[in-house]
């Protein structure tokens, strides 16, 4: 009988949130799974110089101090000492990550290496010519490579020739998060009455690859209303834009909201937008969070898991990245036809029941864990 693993999962956001969604959500969904199954030590920044932590029965958070944040890098002195006294099983990174990287290097700890490669480093060419050598040689040494997508590892140029020790592990979701309970029913008519039945949902963070710009431009010719979540450092940028555009009466920032609130602005809308423009956006969670609420989404066609997720014709419509005209086009074809959308959202449910649970996650993220452990 194979002995129960120790996993540490490297994990440098800003903090280890359990309620965000993007990556960071996804990585505190994990540990909380996992701990069912073996020990869990989850390695992470503070925010600020204390280090700090706790324990939830087999899973040990522990928060390490942070000097400063560069380029949305959280720098930690002391996480290569921390990472190299914990003596794990398997030690699994979360990429891009320079600090991560760095400290395994130093710390050199022992047992098996795997990377989940979670995007491509699009913007920062200059640090992307340094990091390049040293990142490639992370992948060479690492046991198993994840990624979300068969169409994100293919058209990934940083993966080179580490594409054959990948394994495509699609991210799951817990449904029972989603589900439209009665103690929501009355926030979620609130918002139907607010936003009507042309309502076009946004979720995200406010950064370049999203490209929010292009659905205010589409949203310009369009009569509905568009309610964006997330925020961000295009915050103020985006909102300017919106009242150029003409368009301020009809788009609400929200900002950060609670699960529960973006649990309900997913049900109480028409559609869910996911606009973005370039690799970064390498699948796009939040489209299986509308799916799993029946809801269509029109998103872009990128060379990365996003159209796979969402599937043409199937889930939702996709549209190519940057093109107004096609977007608005999408938007309104959905806006026009309550049917279709009923249609759309239904099957992206079923999609997401049958290969985007977190059970199923999970279960294949431990086939590849004992696999690793078997192998000599």
């Amino acid at each position: 009988m194979l002995r129960r693993p120790m996993f540490t999962i490297v994990q440098l956001y800003k903090a280890y949130p359990p309620m965000r969604g993007g990556i960071p959500g996804y990585v505190a969904l994990l540990s909380q799974e996992l701990k069912k199954f073996c020990h869990v030590v989850v390695l992470t920044s503070a925010a600020g110089w204390r280090r700090t932590e706790e324990t939830d029965g087999n899973l040990r958070v522990i928060r390490v101090l942070r000097l400063m944040e560069l380029r949305s890098t959280a720098l930690c002195p002391t996480l290569p000492w921390e990472l190299g006294r914990l003596h794990a099983d398997i030690v699994h990174l979360h990429f891009p990550d320079p600090m991560a990287h760095l400290a395994f290097w130093l710390a050199r700890p022992p047992g098996k290496l795997v990377v989940s490669w979670h995007g491509d480093i699009t913007r920062q060419s200059l640090l992307l010519r340094f990091y390049r050598g040293s990142l490639r040689s992370v992948f060479r040494r690492a046991n198993a490579i994840i990624v979300g997508s068969p169409s994100f590892r293919d058209g990934s140029t940083l993966l080179g020739a580490s594409r054959e020790r990948c394994a495509v592990i699609p991210y799951g979701i817990d449904l029972d998060r989603f589900e439209l309970t009665q103690g929501l029913q009355t926030r979620v008519s609130d918002l139907r009455q607010r936003y009507g039945d042309r309502g076009i949902l946004f979720v995200g963070r406010l950064v370049h690859y999203k490209g929010l710009e292009f659905l205010l431009q589409a949203v310009q010719g369009l009569n509905a209303r568009l309610c964006v979540i997330g925020g961000g450092p295009l915050g103020t940028r985006l909102q300017q834009q919106a009242i150029e555009l003409g368009i301020h009466g009809k788009v609400e920032f929200l900002g950060e909201v609670p699960q529960e609130e973006l649990v309900a602005h997913l049900h109480a809308c028409t559609m869910l937008v996911l606009p973005s423009v370039n690799r970064s956006e390498s699948f796009g969670i939040v489209q299986l969070e509308a799916m799993a609420c029946r809801k269509p989404v029109v998103s872009t066609n990128l060379p990365t898991g996003v159209p796979w997720v969402n599937q043409d014709g199937r889930t939702g419509l996709v549209v190519p990245p940057g093109n107004v005209v096609a977007l608005r086009l999408a938007i309104q074809q959905l806006l026009d036809n309550p049917d279709l959308c009923s249609e759309l959202g239904e099957r992206g449910r079923q999609r997401v029941e049958s290969e985007f649970t977190k059970e199923l996650h999970i279960q294949r993220l431990l086939q590849l864990y004992r696999e690793l452990l078997r192998a000599p």
